[in-house]
């Protein structure tokens, strides 16, 4: 129980560190030298903490702390080229921009871990799950045929056991032999399928 308050608070510490370093650092050093500071709200703390051991969120705060070269606490294009600079590489500028988009927003340190959660531990975004699909559907009806499907599915990259093929069955929005496959999307990412009833 001890140790799960512990991570807790580094974990706390960690995003406090990544969204107001001068505050952490003054409370790090109330702490060592033995006075406690003051009781302040508690925020919640992302989830995306939960998925990295301390460790690994230490990795990613040194990296991010590389790439955000004006230390402003934000990673930007101009970040981003100097970094690439660094390493000998000059990227156009539509290409950084790109990188950035990436983002729901700024790319301070708790979006950086997220995206790096998202792509680590989750499931790649649904516009990237949809290609998928579209690269298959040369007639672009939004249907793939269930037998083509399960063919895909047992023949190419990973394959499905039948078990894996029974399992994704029972959640895949078949019709009429069809896979209505931009719904599955959505199931799979936990959207909204409602405007897609018609």
């Amino acid at each position: 129980m001890a140790s799960k308050a512990r991570i807790q608070r580094e974990r706390e510490r960690a995003d406090q560190t990544a969204s107001h370093p001068d505050t952490a650092a003054k409370s790090e050093e109330s702490v060592e030298n033995g006075s406690r500071p003051k009781k302040r709200a508690t925020r919640a703390t992302s989830n995306v903490f939960a998925m990295f051991s301390q460790q690994q969120i230490q990795e990613f705060k040194e990296a991010f702390t590389m790439m955000d070269q004006n230390r402003d606490g934000f990673i930007d294009v101009e970040d981003l080229k100097d970094m690439y600079a660094s390493l000998g590489r000059e990227p156009s500028v539509k290409d950084l921009e790109a990188m950035l988009k990436e983002a729901p927003g700024q790319l301070n340190f708790t979006a950086f871990l997220t995206i790096f959660g998202e792509k680590l531990h989750g499931t790649d975004p649904e516009n990237t799950i949809l290609s998928a699909f579209q690269m298959f559907d040369a007639e672009n009806k939004g249907f793939l045929e269930e037998e083509y499907i399960k063919d895909l599915l047992t023949n190419m990259g990973d394959n499905f056991t039948n078990d894996e093929i029974r399992q994704t069955w029972k959640e895949a929005p078949f019709s009429g032999g069809k896979l209505d496959y931009k719904k599955f999307c959505k199931i799979l990412k936990g959207s909204d399928t409602d405007d897609l009833a018609a």
